[in-house]
């Protein structure tokens, strides 16, 4: 039976890398993807903190008669008032502009006799669109806290009020986290996506090539002729499968770690991804791409066609997306979460994204989950790999 197992496993490994339409898409296109999350999520990261940063103009109505020392708050964050002539409420009404400051007059004599003086910030939340409107005040309001403070000081200082006792209690932040944390946060919420997507999709071509296609293409009968029994064929294109799937998990994520650590340091933020969380990455993706080849090869086995098998698929990509989509998005708190088939490696590869190291139980954790289901599904599925299923059913 192991030197069936090892014909029938090296013959699909043949037949595959003889294929390159299904190399490219078993190897290539993860490893692309690996690529191009290790490279872009950092400068799109890096461009959107730059727009956050530079510098903000908005038009403004009635700044004659602003406070000298708020216009020159203004300069030093970074903003600056533009006169605008004509109907600003108008304009921002029917979003041709996002926002609009308007001054009343008499504002510098409410602020310099000590009365509220008030500004008028017209915004329109709909204007520039989903992706490219949304004005934040964010940067508007430190400007005027700043502002705000300073004059509260001077009539402090002007009533020989110590401005201390306006803040009894102050608050130091201190970032404890390590570069190893920070390295491993900025990966927990794409890395869990990569394996899911790279794992979904990375022996689905063998699986349905090795079952629906050697159907659709006649070349089954003389597989099924020869003295290998039905669970030897079923391990040997398993095998295969998993194989094919196991490069480009490996490849992806190999160089994921690589192109995020060999970026120059203004492009790849504070740190790349650590060797720890290949490490664990790999450990807990391996087990999952043997639970997702069984799935593959039981899907695709019930099809007659390399089509029908294509979109019998659809539903196991998404039942593997998904949970890795809901871990990047939730921290999994519960060790036991680790546990659970599919939704646990990457309930595990959170944890340790956030811990900044390995955490043995939580890995052990997904592997015995993994190997669990794995174990439970494969029955199943070597009971649908009899000879009359594989050359009859539809």
């Amino acid at each position: 039976m192991p030197r069936d197992v090892m014909n029938i496993w090296r013959k699909e490994i043949m037949d595959t890398v003889r294929d390159r339409k299904g190399m490219t898409q078993a190897i290539v296109i993860p490893l692309v993807i690996g690529i191009f999350y290790a490279s872009f999520t950092p400068m799109l990261m890096k461009a959107m903190t730059a727009r956050r940063e530079k510098p903000l103009t908005i038009p403004a109505r009635g700044i004659e008669y602003a406070d000298a020392r708020l216009l020159d708050t203004f300069g030093k964050y970074g903003i600056t008032l533009e006169e605008y002539e004509g109907d600003l409420e108008a304009v921002i009404q029917d979003a041709k502009k996002e926002s609009g400051l308007v001054f009343e007059p008499g504002f510098t004599e409410e602020v310099a006799e000590e009365r509220p003086a008030t500004a008028r910030l017209l915004t329109n939340s709909t204007a520039g669109g989903i992706f490219g409107g949304g004005f934040s005040d964010t940067r508007l309001q430190l400007a005027v806290s700043a502002y705000n403070q300073m004059v509260v000081a001077d009539r402090m200082a002007a009533r020989q009020v110590d401005p201390s006792i306006l803040v009894p209690v102050a608050l130091n932040t201190e970032d404890l986290a390590t570069p190893e944390q920070r390295g491993a946060f900025m990966a927990s919420f794409y890395l869990t996506i990569l394996v899911a997507v790279t794992v979904a999709q990375g022996g689905l071509f063998v699986a349905i090539d090795v079952t629906a296609g050697v159907k659709e293409r006649g070349t089954l009968e003389s597989l099924l002729v020869t003295p290998a029994s039905d669970m030897s064929v079923f391990l040997g294109k398993l095998g295969a499968v998993f194989t094919i799937s196991v490069i480009p998990l490996v490849l992806t994520l190999t160089a994921f770690w690589a192109v995020s650590n060999l970026m120059p340091p203004g492009m790849a933020g504070d740190s790349g991804l650590p060797g720890f969380m290949l490490t664990a990455s790999l450990i807990t993706g391996l087990p999952l791409a043997l639970i997702v080849s069984v799935a593959q090869m039981m899907i695709s086995v019930r099809a007659r066609t390399f089509r029908d098998a294509q979109s019998g698929a659809t539903p196991l990509i998404f039942a593997v997306m998904i949970p890795g989509f809901v871990a990047a998005f939730s921290q999994a708190k519960a060790l036991w979460s680790c546990l659970l088939p599919v939704y646990g490696p990457f309930a595990a590869m959170n944890r340790m994204a956030q811990a900044g190291g390995l955490q043995w139980d939580a890995m052990a954790l997904s592997v015995v989950g993994s190997l669990i289901a794995a174990a439970v599904v494969s029955p199943v599925a070597i009971k649908m790999f009899t000879r009359e299923t594989l050359l009859y059913r539809s």
